[in-house]
């Protein structure tokens, strides 16, 4: 599969506006700056004005290098550099190194716009870039497009935590009213869970729980969905069934088992344990609503969870790592890469109809 085929359309869209909303904050401190200002003097040159249309492009370009080093590197390396620390240690790199990004890409376009004004002089661009860095004006920049990077990391970590969809939905008061949903939801569950909590001991567990839960989501980056809730070893995701129609939550599941098979050998280290996952997967129609005073969380109401939690415990008895029923499988308008396998017809209690489960011939 090529690497175009892998971006996810939302993602794609998502980081362009992000970049176009840090080159357009970069506009805007140049227009507070100058707006009202007839002539604008370097306060380290002040042999030379300012040329303001010079300004917006160094601004420009400049920006658009920072916002895409700041994703990348949130993206990519931040999360695999400090996997293993503490939050208050995350956030001391986070800081240090959002600095760094903030500051080289300023350095670079503004010497390289300084060479070509000064007709290539090396010398005497480096000595205005230095000039330029002791100003108070790259000191306000500086503090602008920090605070301007720290508001857009934050939104985009709460944005993670609530999941895309239930985001844009809750902060536009969509769920205030309880709505009705058709959704998919995926249950990823521990295998053993008690055997290696009795094993390792619960706080070495709980960081176990913690590492997996990173890489999992990690591995899912490029796909669509919403975090609904974990509920000890267990994680529960969910998004609308119109955005399945090739088998996604079966991807998904594969692209974990992937991540986790990457990491074995390091959790097995640090651990003691190589820990794997099932799943089950179902779709229908939910109630979704707000619920909670002080701290409000998004609820989903329907007996597709019912389902699916009670699929999820039996991938132990027909020893398989993921399970999938019926209404799920009729939802996809794509045929699947592995074939179905009809392995029961289930009389699920606190159903009327019975609910027939589906695994693969072979998992690995």
């Amino acid at each position: 599969m090529s690497i175009l085929k892998n971006i996810n359309r939302q993602w794609l869209t998502e980081h362009i506006l992000l970049i176009l909303l840090f080159v357009g904050g970069a506009n805007l401190f140049i227009f507070i700056k100058t707006s009202g200002v007839e002539e604008v003097w370097f306060s380290f040159s002040p042999e030379r004005a300012v040329d303001i249309s010079k300004a917006y492009v160094r601004v420009s370009i400049s920006g658009a290098v920072i916002a895409l080093f700041i994703l990348l590197y949130e993206s990519y390396l931040h999360p695999y550099v400090t996997r293993n620390f503490s939050f208050l240690k995350k956030l001391i790199v986070w800081q240090a190194d959002t600095a760094i990004i903030i500051t080289l890409p300023i350095v670079v376009v503004f010497t390289i716009a300084e060479m070509i004004d000064e007709g290539y002089a090396f010398a005497k661009a480096i000595s205005n870039t230095f000039n330029f860095l002791l100003s108070g004006l790259f000191i306000s920049y500086f503090i602008y497009y920090y605070t301007l990077s720290s508001l857009i990391s934050f939104l985009r970590r709460l944005r993670k935590t609530f999941g895309q969809y239930v985001f844009y939905n809750y902060i536009t008061g969509k769920y205030a009213q309880p709505i009705e949903e058709d959704r998919l939801f995926m249950f990823i569950d521990l295998n053993d869970s008690t055997r290696i909590a009795e094993e390792i001991g619960h706080v070495k567990y709980s960081r176990l729980l913690n590492r997996c839960f990173d890489d999992i989501i990690l591995s899912l980056k490029r796909f669509k969905y919403d975090i609904y809730q974990f509920v000890g070893d267990e994680m529960v995701l969910t998004w609308l069934t119109k955005d399945d129609n090739d088998g996604k939550a079966i991807k998904m599941f594969e692209c974990i088992k992937e991540q986790l098979k990457l990491f074995e050998e390091v959790n097995k280290f640090s651990f003691g344990v190589q820990p794997t996952f099932k799943t089950a997967v179902s779709s229908g129609m939910v109630t979704a609503t707000l619920v909670g005073d002080k701290s409000k969380n998004v609820a989903y109401h329907g007996d597709v969870l019912n389902t699916t939690a009670r699929l999820l415990g039996l991938c132990k008895s027909y020893k398989q790592d993921i399970l999938f029923t019926q209404f799920y499988l009729k939802r996809l308008t794509k045929p699947l890469l592995l074939k179905p396998q009809h392995i029961d017809t289930l009389k699920l209690r606190g159903k009327s109809n019975n609910t027939k489960v589906y695994a693969f011939k072979k998992t690995k």
